[in-house]
Order: C-alpha cells, then sequence, then structure tokens
C-alpha cells in the first residue's frame, strides 16, 4: 500500500467493475465493491459516460478549495497512452489537461500499461510526458497490467503498482523508476493470483 498525503483526491470510474450503486461528486450510497476503488479527501464516482470537462472542472474546484492537491489518484482502465476514465482521455485530448497546472504536485495512475510504449498513436511515453509537462507536476504510471483484490481501499491509500512503474517529472523527462514484482496475472481476461 502507498499512503497519500492530504491535501489528495480520486476520480474512481465505475467501469473498474462496480457492484451497488455509484454515488455522484462524492455524494449518494457508497459502491459497495470496486476493483481498485480509492478514496482520499475528496473521491468523485463518475459514470461511464461522464465528460472530460466535467472531469478537468471537478478537479481545478477541488484543488482550489486546497489552493493544491498534493496528490491525484486516476483510477480506470488503461492502455498505452490512454486513459478510459469517463469519455476518455489520450494523446489526441491531452491539452485539457491545461487547466490543472499548477493544482497538482502528483498524479497517481494506477490503470494498466497507461506509460506502455506502444506502436503508432498509441504511446504511453509520450501521454506522460505531455501530461506532466501541461500540469507541471509529477505523473507516476506503469507500463504493465494492473490488478487487485475487489475492494474499497483504505482513505488515503492507494494499492503498490505491478512490474515496471515510471514517474515523470514537470519537464516530462522520466525521473525514477523502479520494478515491483508481479503478484497477479491475466488468464481469460481476469486477474488471478500468480502461483507460488
Amino acid at each position: 500500500m502507498i499512503k497519500l498525503e492530504r491535501p489528495n483526491a480520486a476520480v474512481n470510474d465505475p467501469r473498474v467493475r462496480p457492484l451497488g450503486p455509484i454515488g455522484r461528486h462524492g455524494h449518494g450510497k457508497e459502491p459497495e465493491i470496486y476493483v481498485r476503488r480509492y478514496r482520499m479527501k475528496f473521491t468523485w464516482d463518475i459514470t461511464a459516460t461522464e465528460s472530460r470537462q466535467n472531469i478537468i472542472d471537478w478537479v481545478v474546484q477541488r484543488a482550489r478549495k486546497k489552493k493544491k492537491l498534493k496528490n491525484l489518484v486516476l483510477s480506470c482502465h488503461g492502455e498505452a497512452g490512454v486513459l478510459r476514465l469517463g469519455q476518455g482521455f489520450d494523446n489526441s485530448n491531452v491539452a485539457l489537461f491545461a487547466a490543472w497546472r499548477g493544482l497538482i504536485e502528483k498524479i497517481w495512475i494506477p490503470g494498466c500499461s497507461v506509460a506502455f510504449i506502444g506502436t503508432g498513436g498509441s504511446n504511453g511515453n509520450v501521454f506522460c510526458s505531455k501530461l506532466a509537462q501541461l500540469v507541471q507536476c509529477y505523473v507516476v504510471a506503469s507500463t504493465e497490467d494492473q490488478c487487485d483484490e475487489a475492494k474499497t481501499f483504505p482513505i488515503d491509500e492507494i494499492s503498490s503498482f505491478e512490474g515496471l512503474v515510471l514517474s515523470y517529472d514537470p519537464g516530462g523527462n522520466i525521473s525514477w523508476q523502479g520494478r515491483n514484482p508481479s503478484t497477479w496475472h491475466k488468464a481469460s481476461g481476469e486477474c488471478v493470483p500468480v502461483p507460488d
């Protein structure tokens, strides 16, 4: 587990396997089970069709309440250079994140393979580098598949990353990298524990 200092915020996409009703803007009944559902000082469980602009605006409003967020978690499915967060973000619309410039110290992206260097337009390295430069913050993302137990995590905590993790600095450069063990693997599209 990684403990994140406050002020912090999390945006949870419902396609990361929800069971139970979805609350809006932190109000309403809490979802019963998510895979990788995070709870921070500010938590928003979005809809699968949430607009990009609504997501951008919500984060801006929460950050300005505290002058600046130390940590922001974007919990959703991902692939090389793609966040499946609401309507989704990729290299074609990454410029929208410029609205967060100076409002966030570090963005955590625990989705699968977001920093993976793919082929053609699916370049996670370019996406994460641009995101860090536009927001002028650090961005932490993985190059590999991520799996977690189906649960809501304790407040202010996120799970450890699987495999190779990259941290981008505000200049868009990889400032740190580390390799964690992979304790899960995908079998028939499902996450199962790696045998001992």
